[in-house]
């Protein structure tokens, strides 16, 4: 395990429970304005989709550093990871695709 992943790791198991619902809520919010996004039609590299993915990415590296690559991989793990995947078909279907769409175009275009 790497330093980077360590801190976070000790960072998040000194949240308090209401630290730690207040973030999984926002990550359900991001998921909802995601599929509005994609029900509105706006492609998964609109500006718009962009700023929720910009917003989230800012997130992750407030805990630690995240490579383009583990951008990437995070991405893919909303289609590839079972758990994952049902959690944001349950909000809508495609979303899971939508989101690793949206972090592959925030990876290119910003993490290049």
């Amino acid at each position: 395990m790497t330093t980077s992943r360590y801190s976070s790791g000790r960072r998040a198991a000194a949240m308090t429970p209401a630290e730690t619902e207040a973030g999984q809520r926002e990550r359900t919010a991001l998921m909802i304005r995601l599929a509005e996004h994609m029900a509105a039609g706006a492609p998964a590299d609109a500006e718009p989709v962009q700023a929720e993915i910009d917003a989230q990415y800012r997130a992750l590296t407030a805990l630690h550093p995240v490579s383009a690559d583990e951008y990437r991989a995070i991405g893919r793990s909303c289609v590839d990871n079972e758990q994952w995947y049902a959690a944001y078909e349950a909000i809508a279907p495609g979303l899971a695709a939508y989101q690793r769409d949206a972090i592959e175009a925030y990876a290119a275009s910003r993490l290049a």
